[in-house]
């Protein structure tokens, strides 16, 4: 029998299968530009943040977890215990100039644990993923004394991340942070050229998978400014060093023929390399945010993050990528928390909005991303634990010179529970 509490038991096990679920390689994305680089980097996905475009440099809180900022976990209660957990789906629309196509996908989101350590040091664990990939893309073209080609492009996988974040209170007003994260995952991607018309060429395919094991830190310090009575201004700043991420390669090269069912029939192996180990290099990242904040009424931030894309390389090949830049903002409102004659005014309501000037320039076009977001903290009666809501809606790209741009629906639904763990009953 174990001796473990049944809270801690029941700890174990939602780590232990969503471990496993991050693990599998897996579509959760519908996006041709996590192609290139490490794929699509993901933020901070928290039902929470997203509402509000994202942010989270510039904000605490004792009722959320925000692993943006490792600085804000101070501002946990010193005797409570929060979990958050959170699923996450979308709706993407892919457009041409030609054509345009839907898809529409659902993962586990992240898996977040706050726990307070003592008065001036509080921690976080959590599991959430860092970039990904997945895509498939087609092109097609004639050829004199070919005929048709066609070259498909497909790719899927990613990278996830657990972290381990302590945040130290070094004053009343001051403090710093720092998370440990552990990035692992891999990506598969696949090309292949295709001669439908063909007698004399053999189809051709291209497996490359990378296996990505590695070690990831991010920085944080937080300044509060007590203002007016239950009023603050509190400012972020964020750094995460350079990382030289170790990675493993394999690539297997192929031909062979289609069936008229469309069967592939391996002929020979053009190519094969196998464990061939090192390094994918991601730039540093910079960022810094504020939020001013009436206790319990409304808050009201904006972040801004860079990145030093031009430093990127993978296996010592650099790549055509750009620095990018992100802006976030957003607000959220409580109209009356101790209104309990009327639930909605004890409904928190969140809006925001972001602009990222991404790491792509391609066939001389700079890809942007724009997204609006909202959503609803729905509290629990005589408590802090909440149900959360949060739906994204953005684009990304351009359809000219022959681009895709992608609309794409985001919503999140997670959870917060907020449990007071380390108080002693009295029986009478």
């Amino acid at each position: 029998m174990s001796t473990f509490p049944p809270k801690v038991r029941l700890f174990l096990l939602i780590i232990v299968l969503f471990t496993t679920t991050l693990s599998e390689a897996q579509i959760r994305i519908a996006s041709p530009y996590s192609r290139f680089g490490i794929g699509d980097i993901t933020g901070n996905t928290n039902a929470w943040n997203l509402s509000m475009g994202g942010i989270g440099i510039g904000i605490s809180s004792s009722s959320h977890i925000n692993f943006s900022n490792p600085a804000s976990y101070t501002g946990f209660d010193s005797t409570s215990f929060l979990f958050e957990g959170g699923f996450i789906g979308s709706q993407v629309k892919l457009t041409t100039n030609i054509q345009s196509s839907t898809r529409s996908y659902g993962s586990l989101g992240y898996l977040l644990f706050g726990i307070p350590i003592t008065k001036w040091w509080k921690s976080s664990i959590g599991l959430t993923p860092f970039s990904e990939v997945g895509y498939q893309i087609a092109t097609f073209q004639t050829m004199q004394d070919v005929g048709r080609v066609s070259r498909v492009y497909s790719g899927e996988g990613g990278i996830n991340r657990f972290y381990w974040g302590n945040g130290f209170a070094i004053t009343k007003n001051l403090s710093i942070g720092v998370n440990a994260a552990y990035l692992f995952g891999n990506m598969n991607r696949e090309a292949m050229a295709i001669y439908p018309d063909s007698l004399f060429f053999a189809n051709v395919k291209v497996d490359n998978n990378i296996t990505i094991n590695s070690f990831y830190f991010t920085y944080g310090l937080q300044y509060r400014f007590n203002l007016k009575k239950n009023s603050h201004l509190t400012t972020g700043i964020t750094f995460s060093p350079e990382t030289r991420m170790k990675a493993t390669t394999d690539m297997l090269a192929q031909t062979f023929f289609l069936s008229t069912s469309g069967s592939e029939y391996f002929k020979d192996t053009i190519a094969f390399i196998n464990q061939i180990n090192g390094r994918i290099v991601v730039p540093a990242t910079v960022g810094a945010g504020f939020s001013f904040e009436k206790t319990d009424k409304w808050l009201a931030g904006a972040d801004v993050k860079w990145q030093n894309w031009k430093r990127y390389s993978a296996f010592g090949l650099s790549d055509s990528l750009v620095n990018s830049l992100a802006i976030n903002a957003g607000i959220e409102l409580l109209p009356d928390i101790n209104s309990y004659s009327n639930y909605l005014k004890r409904i928190r309501y969140r809006f925001g909005g972001s602009y990222n000037n991404t790491y792509l320039t391609l066939r001389g076009q700079h890809i942007r991303e724009y997204s609006v977001s909202l959503g609803l903290g729905l509290p629990l009666r005589n408590s802090k634990t909440a149900l959360n809501l949060g739906l994204q809606f953005g684009t990304r790209g351009t359809t000219d010179a022959g681009l895709i741009s992608e609309t794409a629906l985001r919503f999140v639904i997670g959870f917060t529970i907020y449990e007071k763990w380390f108080v002693k009953r009295k029986y009478y």
